[in-house]
């Protein structure tokens, strides 16, 4: 028996909050399957038939064709007491990075990550992790070790928490989008632009926007990562963690526009708290508000 694993305290738990943004930007390996299917389309058959266009796969390209453009990551630790902080905050993306960037600066991420360090997705083993696996591979990059399950299945439960999956009772539930849970919650979501937005801000080129979709994507995870804590955590205090996250990100990003949003949300709870605590010594200490004699 080992008696220091007995006394020896375990390190603080750590989360790696993924996101990653995609669009499909050059249609010549499409092609080669176009080719491989004896698929010309033309303007009298741009479909084949039976087919919706969204369903086709020869006229309208799937994931696998999609060229990962921008991704951030939070690297979150927590506290003994329950809280947590913001260790890192990074975001690759385009037009400073080209696709093999992006990727490499996320794979380095993960591999400098700490030890004991988990990944937090919101639908990511169906999404994200897909993403970078393929990417990496196309791109002849190596996963760091620790991280080389995300190769298959993305299924390691201990290190992966797929916020979709456990708030749908392991997808018993319909699947709900990020911005549904947000809103149940709360939460701030989505306050740059629609997801249904994204892929359109890619191919024109806005990487302004497209950088702050994605960065507001992992802000409102984290938010939701804060909020689930507390149900086995009692020290964890979804309040004050939320706004611990939030103050530190509008330190690092204070130039971005959707931190006028945050600070509003940040001010509301307060303000909320506020009157709270007012009402509590009001009913409780009620002679506070007789004059001293």
């Amino acid at each position: 028996m080992n008696i220091d694993n007995i006394t020896t305290p375990l390190a603080p738990r750590c989360w790696i909050v993924l996101d990653i943004e995609s669009a499909v930007l050059d249609d010549t390996a499409h092609k080669r399957y176009q080719q491989m299917e004896r698929w010309v389309p033309s303007d009298d058959q741009p479909i084949r038939r039976n087919y919706l266009r969204s369903e086709d796969p020869l006229s309208c390209p799937r994931w696998i064709f999609q060229t990962v453009t921008s991704a951030s990551a939070m690297v979150l630790i927590e506290h003994i007491d329950g809280g947590a902080d913001v260790l890192a905050f990074e975001t690759f993306s385009a037009p400073d990075l080209d696709e093999r960037g992006v990727v490499a600066g996320l794979l380095k991420l993960l591999g400098d990550a700490p030890p004991n360090a988990e990944l937090a997705s919101y639908a990511g083993s169906a999404h994200d992790i897909p993403m970078l696996v393929l990417a990496a591979c196309r791109l002849g990059l190596t996963i760091p070790p620790r991280w080389r399950w995300m190769a298959y299945n993305c299924g390691d439960p201990k290190r992966h928490f797929d916020f979709a999956r456990h708030v749908t009772g392991g997808l018993r539930m319909n699947l709900v989008h990020m911005a549904e849970i947000a809103a149940a919650l709360d939460i701030p979501a989505k306050i740059s632009v629609p997801a249904a937005a994204v892929a359109k801000l890619i191919k024109a080129g806005r990487w302004g926007d497209v950088v702050e979709a994605v960065e507001g994507d992992v802000i409102t995870l984290a938010l939701l990562l804060a909020r689930w804590r507390k149900l086995s955590d009692i020290d964890a205090d979804p309040v004050i963690v939320e706004d611990r996250i939030l103050r530190r990100i509008i330190e690092l990003r204070p130039g971005r526009g959707y931190v006028a949003a945050l600070e509003m949300h940040r001010h509301r709870r307060f303000s909320a708290q506020y009157a709270t605590a007012a009402n509590d010594a009001k009913t409780l200490a009620p002679w506070l508000d007789q004059d001293a004699a």
